[in-house]
């Protein structure tokens, strides 16, 4: 197996959410898109997968020395591999990488996050940090276009966290920070049970108003010229807007049940979506 087939196997596998975003991309910008989706998804399953906390530990340590072996030519990993073929030779790929693999050392120390503040860190190295070189894949972007790519960023990690927060509850985690919660007069316990309190539901519901208005936002913040270069992110919050309803149609009950979206429903949003986007080509 080649080393773009198996980060297509770890990061985007037919049906998912990701193979729908990257599918539409132009050809040339795909190698460098699922080298960086898959290392996100190792990471991840670093992250919340491996029950033993040190040998977590050792495996993001392990990482971190890898990517330096990429930046140096002589990574042995498929993924790291393919990093180092389509996107360690820009310049600042390797810091935003060691950032993506700091973002899972994070989660492996801190079940909960304290701040608002917090947040943004997180959202950065989860989310923020790749999609600042899926946004940019050829290292050419200018301010726009990072600005976009922070805005994506930001609004996915949030609506990652709350699809994710049944299944993170379960594990001890909790990621919507506990400043907010107390906002809302709940703390880290209220999250911790199997079923979703009324506080909880209605505390989730304005969050979710509000992540509406950052996935809106993050749209308005790409210039109409530049959409054709920026299928996947499109694709992407369109995804998430979607998944979001599905939770406002759940009621937002998210600690009983995790709604997903069929492939076929996201087939059919992701090829509208990567349409319209792509006739604004001149």
């Amino acid at each position: 197996m080649d080393i773009l087939s198996y980060c297509r196997d770890q990061a985007a596998p037919p049906g998912s959410a990701s193979y729908y975003a990257y599918r539409f991309l132009p050809e040339p910008q795909k190698p460098a898109a699922l080298a960086v989706l898959a290392l996100r998804a190792e990471l991840l399953d670093v992250s919340t997968r491996i029950p033993e906390p040190s040998v977590a530990q050792a495996r993001l340590d392990w990482w971190l020395a890898e990517l330096s072996a990429a930046a140096a030519g002589t990574a042995q990993h498929p993924i790291a591999q393919a990093l180092m073929q389509y996107v360690l030779h820009l310049p600042g790929r390797l810091e935003l990488l060691e950032e993506m693999v700091a973002g899972a050392q994070d989660r492996l120390r801190h079940g909960h996050l304290e701040k608002e503040r917090d947040f943004s860190l997180y959202a950065f190295r989860h989310e923020v940090a790749p999609w600042l070189i899926l946004t940019d894949p050829e290292g050419s972007a200018g301010r726009a276009e990072r600005d976009f790519a922070h805005a994506v960023g930001q609004a996915l990690a949030w609506v990652r966290v709350l699809h994710q927060l049944g299944r993170d509850a379960a594990r001890g985690q909790v990621l919507i920070p506990r400043e907010t919660l107390a906002r809302h007069g709940l703390d880290v316990p209220d999250l911790l049970q199997p079923r979703t309190s009324e506080a909880v539901r209605a505390m989730l519901e304005k969050l979710g108003e509000q992540v509406r208005g950052q996935l809106r936002h993050a749209r308005t913040m790409l210039p109409s010229e530049a959409q054709p270069q920026q299928v996947m992110a499109l694709v992407s919050l369109a995804q998430a807007t979607a998944l979001l309803e599905a939770m406002a149609q759940d009621d937002w009950r998210l600690l009983d049940a995790r709604p997903e979206l069929t492939p076929l429903h996201l087939l059919w949003l992701s090829w509208r979506t990567a349409r319209k986007a792509l006739r604004k080509k001149a």
